[in-house]
């Protein structure tokens, strides 16, 4: 199962709005706000051994995966679900959980972890029917995934009516997808810019950002990168140390290799998770 499955994957899972409903839950979220990861997660381990708050303990499994401890965030999500079953939002965040890790198994474990995936954004959709972030996921999941792990275009072009109906923005959105699956690059470049449009914040514009790396358009995905990061993020879209690595590729492509160092270095400099430290530090010895 190739490792471009996977980040197209992750960047494409771009939807959901984690609530607010707990003051103490303030420190700990500037802190994240912050990038102190250590910091958030030690005072939400603290919170939640003090309370029991569905909020706290879902706060500490996100930070968890943000931070790219994908083991611990899969364990405290397994304690979520056991005390808060049928939780949308935490089903959707296991699934991300569980994409992450499969860039870390080894071969004999990629499928296994890909369908666990995938069962973790059906369930999402079981108990909420109409959750677009997961809806969309599996609509990604089935285009992207290769056909052992389960992927079938013919599946997702049905899963895209369906998010059609829920949604025009996200159905848009997964139109550029199949487009581009069918190297239809003018339609698939026109969904994704339509999408942007019509959700007016940062997620659209990385997917963007990455269509533009894979057609090698590369001047148009520096663009559309710094669109990302001037706009609303969540915090389930990508993070911000992956559009400098993007920049870091684009420039590099491009010859500038001055200028793919330089945005190289910010991405590392902003306490990146694991999996984008490397990337970043591959790009960096590439040059």
């Amino acid at each position: 199962m190739p490792m471009k499955f996977l980040t197209t994957l992750i960047a494409c899972c771009l939807f959901s709005v984690p609530t607010l409903a707990n003051d103490a839950l303030i420190p700990a979220l500037k802190a994240v706000d912050d990038r102190d990861y250590e910091q958030a997660i030690e005072t939400l381990t603290r919170l939640s051994e003090e309370q029991q708050d569905r909020d706290v303990l879902f706060h500490l499994a996100r930070v968890l995966y943000q931070s790219g401890d994908y083991d611990e965030a899969e364990e405290t999500l397994e304690d979520f679900h056991e005390q808060y079953p049928g939780d949308a939002e935490a089903l959707y965040l296991s699934g991300l959980v569980y994409l992450a890790l499969l860039g870390e198994v080894n071969i004999f474990k990629k499928v296994g972890m890909a369908k666990k995936t995938l069962a973790s954004w059906e369930a999402s959709v079981a108990a909420d029917p109409e959750y677009l972030n997961s809806q969309y996921a599996i609509f990604a999941y089935y285009t992207n995934a290769p056909s052992i792990a389960g992927g079938d275009i013919e599946v997702a072009r049905e899963l895209m009516i369906e998010i059609n109906l829920l949604d025009e923005a996200y159905g848009v959105m997964a139109e550029g997808l199949l487009l581009s699956k069918e190297d239809d690059e003018a339609g698939a470049e026109a969904a994704f810019q339509e999408a942007a449009v019509l959700m007016n914040r940062a997620g659209p514009y990385f997917s963007l950002a990455q269509f533009y790396m894979q057609t090698e358009q590369y001047e148009k995905a520096i663009s559309s990168v710094q669109q990302f990061q001037n706009r609303e993020k969540r915090w389930w879209g990508p993070d911000v140390t992956a559009a400098y690595l993007v920049m870091a590729q684009a420039n590099a492509q491009l010859g500038n290799v001055e200028e793919a160092r330089n945005e190289a270095n910010r991405g590392l400099a902003m306490n990146p998770n694991r999996q984008i430290r490397k990337l970043l530090n591959e790009t960096l010895k590439s040059l």
